[in-house]
């Protein structure tokens, strides 16, 4: 107690200095919002709006909104800009995804497998032939709070099949300032249904009756919904009322008044009950029955009364009850029975039978009810019963169809901006057909994008869908030709990019007050938000010439292909074409238009001369197709076209040269110098293949502008003229450096003028700087080797190695003749080398040189500057470096041999034997853990499978052997591997006393004497004091130590 005073006085102070300091602002609530710090565009997805989301109610436990399995539903979103700037580009994904447990699980898929996942990256963009809206300005909602979601243009529709789903929607839109509120989500539950469908209608087919005389009418009474099932029992209420004079069924039972007529269907016996578990508790009784979407007809009659100037009537019908059979929540039974398990014997057990259950209401309760009308008087009408755009027409210059369309009868979008007709088809719906009507169909276009409207008026249609139509009255004038029960009415109309609304109104013309419509709702039919885009055009470029075959000059031709299709223009004749190529004129800094530039497939082939080096190398062609919308493609190509040039040039003395090269370059080639030089030459020319000494009779300076290389040159030739007066040359040189080469050269004459064509052969470069000696003399050609080589032999041997030797026939030149030694492999990948006739023998290292399998052929022949004799010397051997095939010892065994000092070692030769010559036994006194490890003391068992090995001699002791049997080949060679099996071997040794074979020997005697002392081993007396001694110092020593660490030191822990 007199500890805790303080202690409390303590606490009190800390606090009281803790709040003192506290600055009370900090504990102010901050109110922000989520828009405080940002700026710019901000697409928010405020609601999902269909399908709405599923609810329970918290009272009933009834879902709420559900959506009824296999309806089609398209998706409404509520997305608006809730930023300070406008959004210029925007997409919208929708994505179905199965719900487990409330949550996101995997997408949904639709009946064909397909994810039901869309995304719609052009809602919102700048190119307004293919986004319905450029912009969504700040506050502002996306198509005025409705936008209903679209994919290629068309709304995406899902019918869904029963379950739980989570609908999401996400924007996703450039620059948007919070991606917080970019999506929204929907859970939504999709149920079974039933449906019980009633149908009334005048056997006349007319809407509305009209006229004298009995008129029947039928009534259909049919089954649908999302499953199979059977309806039974059905019970409809039938209300005829009216200006009648009598109404009744086609029994001729009255039934003016209201009737209740319950005999739809099957009548026949059929299970009424059904216990859950016990199956042979079942009732049957008689039902009227209606399976899944079959029907049954009723029939019924009525009579006009006449008597009074008019009236109307009706006949009405209502769905009242029908019945259902299954394993209901309704069939639900509680009972008590007995249970030897409970404890009082009694257990309550709940079964769900199969039992009938009266609905009075289905899923459709817009199918549950419908109605006739008729009049005594006649019921004037006409009404439009389809609308239809109808596509794909080649028109004429003033937009007019010259052909049936080749896409008619379209109601959904997208469709393609091009000329199309817009088709309505009309019809006689009053009570007299004699009534015949004139009329007209008045057509209105909007432009939702534009706000622009047109409007057009139409009473024919020549090329629509269907047979060419000209106007005639609505009726039947008894067969005179100027009346149909239908018509068509179509107009023509230019579609650009866009979203539209399509309006077509009947109306009557002429007639009198008596004779006008008495009904509007069918006057009009309406196509909304069809969407028409713009398909861009695409271009494919080709040149038509070979590539690298096109050369400047006269013969240049260059022909450009642009293959370009637009689905909106099946003619290309509104496409325009815009060409880029080179040498395009320039005046004052601006590059004029191609001459190959225009409109329509003409245009669509462009022909070019390369007829300078403007034109040469690697340059760019491309074309630019652009649809009547403006959408455009473009597609390039390179093209690399050869340069070509004859440089001339002609020295002092009249040597002439032309120089004709086709190469890959712009700039100009030429001859920087060509030149008399005052050099002369006399030079052995025996390298070259003639005998002696020849002296030049001219030698000319020379060097080209630029020396390409051979991948830059396509052809080169040079030609030299010359006097036949002055100068006989009989060969030609190039010289550089002092090294000579003789070049290809057909030398010519005709009287005073020689020609001297030199052929530099193909893949060569342009002939460098150097010195051209123009050698005279009559040549002497050096003779082909009389020698050439034999008796080639060709041997492999183990490890690899091939080994060749030959001798020679005849009598080779030393220093003019050599021998020509060619070596291939099998793929025909050859080595050549020159070497002194003196060589008889050559060999291939196994570990460098040869492939185990690979055949390697010589192939010899002696050869002087001359040329090489005729006579060929060829042989070829295999390398062989293992043993092919899988063969392996297996089963291995060694075993001590009886009666000799010996092992047997046996085993089963497996796999592929085929190579093998024999087998090796390997063994040694050690394991070895790797195959390249495999002793080399080995013994040869020949083609055996077993062999004999004598123990080996060494000391007295045990010792493990070890074993393996590898196969060799011919050659030689042969495999490794591990050990196999293992025996041990003992080594036993006798040692003999000596005292024991001469026991009168003096040590023998010696032993046992009792003078020995202490030199005969005896432990000395003082030892054993010494060894008491030591054992009681280390006794107290120890004593010592384990006394240290207790409570007296502390505690401390000693560590000896």
């Amino acid at each position: 107690m007199r500890k805790l005073t303080p202690m409390i006085l303590a606490i009190l102070m800390l606090a009281s200095t803790s709040l003192v300091a506290m600055d009370w602002s900090e504990l102010e609530n901050n109110t922000m919002t989520e828009a405080d710090g940002r700026s710019g565009p901000d697409a928010q997805v405020t609601s999902i709006l269909s399908p709405r989301a599923t609810t329970t109610d918290s009272i009933t436990g009834e879902q709420i909104h559900t959506m009824r399995a296999g309806d089609n539903v398209h998706f409404e979103v509520y997305i608006e800009n809730v930023g300070d700037a406008d959004i210029e580009e925007m997409g919208v994904s929708l994505t179905v995804y199965l719900a487990e447990n409330g949550e996101r699980g995997m997408i949904a898929k639709d009946a064909a497998g397909n994810d039901l996942s869309w995304y719609n990256g052009d809602v919102v963009c700048d190119d307004t032939f293919v986004c319905p809206w450029s912009t969504l300005a700040a506050s502002t909602a996306l198509d005025y709070g409705k936008y209903t979601f679209a994919y290629q243009g068309s709304p995406v529709s899902w019918s869904p099949a029963t379950g739980d789903y989570v609908i999401v929607v996400e924007t996703n839109a450039i620059g948007d300032a919070d991606a917080g509120n970019d999506y929204a989500e929907n859970l939504v539950s999709v149920v079974d249904w039933t449906d019980v469908i009633v149908d009334l209608a005048w056997d006349s087919g007319k809407e509305v009756e009209g006229g004298a005389g009995d008129k029947a009418f039928t009534l259909t009474v049919e089954t649908g919904g999302s499953s199979s099932w059977s309806a039974r029992s059905i019970t409809v209420d039938l209300s005829v009322q009216g200006t009648l004079s009598s109404a009744t069924d086609n029994n001729g039972n009255d039934i003016m008044g209201t009737t209740t007529v319950a005999e739809f269907g099957t009548y026949g016996m059929t299970e009424t009950f059904r216990h859950e578990t016990d199956s042979n508790n079942t009732t049957s009784d008689n039902r009227y029955v209606i399976d899944f979407q079959n029907q049954h007809e009723w029939f019924g009659v009525v009579s006009p009364d006449t008597s009074g100037d008019s009236g109307d009537y009706s006949v009405t019908v209502n769905v009242v009850s029908y019945v259902v059979y299954g394993q209901l929540p309704d069939c639900e039974e509680t009972t008590t029975g007995n249970s030897s398990s409970a404890q009082n014997g009694s257990q309550e057990m709940t079964y769900i039978h199969f039992c009938e259950v009266t609905m009075y209401q289905d899923g459709d309760a817009a199918t549950s009810e419908d109605e006739i009308e008729g009049k005594v008087q006649t019921f004037h009408d006409i009404g439009v019963s389809t609308l239809v755009v109808n596509q794909g027409y080649v028109v004429d210059e003033n937009g007019d169809a010259m052909a049936a369309p080749t896409m008619p009868g379209i109601t959904t979008g997208p469709l393609n901006p091009a000329w199309s007709s817009i088709q309505a088809s009309v019809r006689h719906s009053g009570s007299d057909i004699m009534v015949t009507y004139d009329w007209e169909v008045t057509f209105v276009v909007e432009n939702t994008v534009t706000g622009v409207t047109e409007t057009i008026v139409a009473d024919s249609c020549t090329f629509g869908q269907g047979p060419a139509y000209t106007h005639m009255l609505l009726g039947d004038d008894m067969g005179n030709g100027g009346a149909f029960e239908v018509g068509e009415a179509c107009i023509m109309f230019e579609f650009a990019p866009g979203i539209y609304n399509l309006t077509a109104t009947v109306s009557m013309v002429g007639g009198t007050a008596g004779t006008a419509d008495m009904s509007q709702r069918n006057n009009a039919a309406s196509i909304y938000e069809i969407s028409a885009l713009n398909n861009r055009p695409s271009v494919s470029l080709t040149v038509q010439q070979d590539e690298g075959s096109i050369v400047i000059g006269p013969d240049g031709m260059i022909t450009l292909e642009a293959d370009a299709d637009d689905a909106d223009d099946d003619t290309g004749q509104n496409l325009n074409y815009v060409w880029t190529h080179p040498a395009m004129q320039d005046i004052n800094g601006t590059q004029q238009p191609s001459q190959c530039n225009g409109m329509g497939i003409a245009f669509s082939t462009c022909n070019l001369m390369a007829f300078d080096s403007d034109w040469a190398g690697v340059q760019t062609y491309s074309v630019t197709v652009t649809d009547e919308h403006g959408s455009s493609a473009m597609d390039f190509t390179n093209v690399f076209i050869w340069n070509q040039i004859v440089a001339t040039a002609t020295t002092a003395s009249g040597i002439g040269i032309e120089y004709n090269l086709t190469y890959d370059g712009v700039n100009e080639f030429h001859l920087e110098a060509w030149a008399d030089s005052e050099a002369s030459y006399t030079q052995d020319l025996t390298a070259f293949g003639y005998a002696g000494e020849y002296s030049s009779v001219a030698v000319i300076d020379y060097q080209p502008s630029t020396t390409y290389m051979p991948e830059d040159v396509d052809s080169q030739e040079i030609v030299m003229s010359y006097d036949t007066t002055s100068l006989e040359p009989t060969s030609v040189f190039w010289i550089s450096n002092g090294n000579w080469v003789q070049l290809d050269a057909t030398i010519t004459s005709a009287g005073n003028d020689g020609t001297i064509t030199i052929n530099l052969g193909e893949d060569s470069q342009v002939l460098p700087q150097g010195e051209i000696a123009l050698m005279g003399g009559v040549l002497q050609i050096i003779e082909a080797p009389d020698a050439h080589a034999t008796g080639l032999t060709v041997v492999a041997s183990k490890g690899g190695t091939i080994t060749a030797s030959w001798s020679y026939s005849g009598n080779t030149v030393p220093g003019a003749d050599w021998l020509a030694m060619e070596i291939c492999d099998s793929a025909d990948v050859c080595t050549t080398t020159q070497e002194n006739t003196t060589l008889v023998a050559h060999s291939m290292n196994g570990q460098t040189d040869t492939v185990h399998g690979e055949t390697y052929t010589y192939t010899l022949q002696v050869c002087n500057v001359g040329g090489c004799n005729p006579t060929i010397a060829t042989a070829s051997a295999t390398a062989d470096k293992m043993v092919d095939g899988d063969a392996s010892a297996t089963g291995m065994t060694v075993a001590n041999k009886g009666g000799a000092n010996a092992w047997t070692v046996s085993w089963t030769a497996s796999g592929d034997t085929s190579d093998v010559s024999g087998w090796m036994v390997c063994w040694t006194d050690f394991s070895w853990s790797t195959s390249g490890e495999m002793p080399d003391t080995c013994a040869d068992a020949g083609d055996a499978t077993s062999t004999d090995i004598n123990h080996p001699g060494g000391a007295a002791g045990s010792k493990t052997y070890y074993f393996t049997a590898v196969p060799y080949d011919d050659k030689s060679n042969m495999d490794n591997a591990l050990p196999g099996t293992d025996i041990l071997l003992t080594i036993e040794s006798t040692v003999t006393d000596p005292c024991e074979e001469d026991p009168d020997s003096d040590e023998c005697a010696a032993i046992g004497d009792s003078g020995d002392g202490a030199d005969s081993g005896e432990v000395p007396t003082w030892t054993w004091g010494v060894i008491i001694g030591l054992v009681v110092i280390a006794f107290v020593v120890g004593a010592f130590i384990l006394s240290r660490g207790g409570d007296g030191d502390e505690g401390k822990d000693w560590d000896y």
